[in-house]
């Protein structure tokens, strides 16, 4: 799946899912900066990451290695 700057996310880590957004994404879509309104691990608003697994648009945080996965939120 492709990201853009300011996409409206859902950031699922564990057994919890969150709205995000992605604030920064690189042009091959390896690392990004997603914002959020929450704790994920020991991020609080924001989680630089890096993409781990794309089959499964997995990401992890280049700080502390915490796995999230993201997808787009659905349009309404």
């Amino acid at each position: 799946m492709m990201y853009s700057k300011g996409d409206a996310i859902l950031i699922a880590c564990e057994d919890r899912t969150i709205e995000g957004e992605v604030l920064m994404i690189s042009e091959n879509q390896v690392s990004a900066l997603i914002s959020f309104d929450a704790m994920i691990g020991t991020h609080a608003g924001m989680m630089p990451v890096t993409r781990w697994d794309a089959a499964r648009n997995a990401y992890r945080s280049i700080i502390d290695g915490t796995e999230v996965t993201i997808r787009k939120k659905a349009q309404q």
